[in-house]
């Protein structure tokens, strides 16, 4: 069985820049980063032929920090260097042909927006909530995080779609799952605090049977097993997937 295209070492300090074919689509990745991950399920989702290069964000190579913002995820593409997850996610969606993944209707692509405004109070109090030391300070943050968790739930409930966007998963779906998929971790690391559903839990279902996310998602155990590697610092050892 063939590995999958993202299952290749880490590139670090001291290793040398690949040499790139300009024809070819190129996305600098780390394979536990969830704003990398909002391209890469938009790439698998428009059937692109990519190439991986991940990168190892401890100790990054100088030709990447030189080329970049010495962020992932980069698209590179016929000697454009595109970063930042939003905006490679967008290129990828209008650079290549498939189905559209964000709505035509200028009014409707607002909508979806503002939803992900909403969603980014998930983001920033997942990491307070998940790395908090303190209970009362991991409280404090979860309770912001499932307000804002339920406010995107409504959305979902008003809209009446199997996901947000449709029938199908869309640029929004894609954009917000890379945290649904990591929320679970939460009690994992602090079995004191349960996560309700708020009214998403069949939208993680149908999100788990989408092509690009089971072949690209993670469990949350991996997921945890990376943050105790991460701790370490630049010992971190991105290459835990790879037999």
């Amino acid at each position: 069985m063939t590995s999958p295209i993202w299952d290749v070492p880490h590139l670090a300090a001291g290793s040398p820049k690949p040499v790139l074919d300009p024809n070819q689509v190129y996305i600098y990745n780390m394979r536990f980063c969830p704003y990398a991950q909002r391209t890469m399920l938009v790439l698998l989702d428009k059937k692109v032929n990519f190439n991986v290069i991940n990168i190892n964000l401890k100790r990054k190579p100088d030709w990447f920090v030189a080329e970049t913002f010495g962020l992932v995820p980069v698209i590179l593409y016929k000697d454009a260097i595109i970063p930042e997850s939003l905006i490679t996610s967008d290129l990828a969606d209008e650079l290549f042909p498939g189905a559209a993944l964000t709505p035509a209707d200028p009014v409707a692509k607002a909508k979806d927006r503002v939803v992900l405004e909403i969603f980014g109070k998930v983001i920033s109090n997942f990491y307070k909530t998940l790395l908090a030391k303190e209970d009362e300070v991991a409280h404090s943050a979860l309770q912001d995080l499932l307000t804002a968790k339920t406010k995107v739930a409504a959305e979902y409930k008003k809209r009446g779609t199997k996901f947000f966007c449709g029938d199908s998963p869309g640029m929004l779906d894609y954009m917000i799952w890379p945290w649904m998929e990591r929320l679970p971790c939460i009690p994992l690391r602090n079995p004191n605090i349960a996560l309700p559903d708020c009214g998403l839990d069949a939208w993680v279902k149908e999100m788990w049977g989408t092509e690009p996310v089971s072949k690209y998602g993670l469990t949350p155990e991996q997921h945890m097993t990376f943050l105790a590697e991460y701790r370490k610092g630049d010992d971190c050892n991105y290459d835990i997937l790879l037999k």
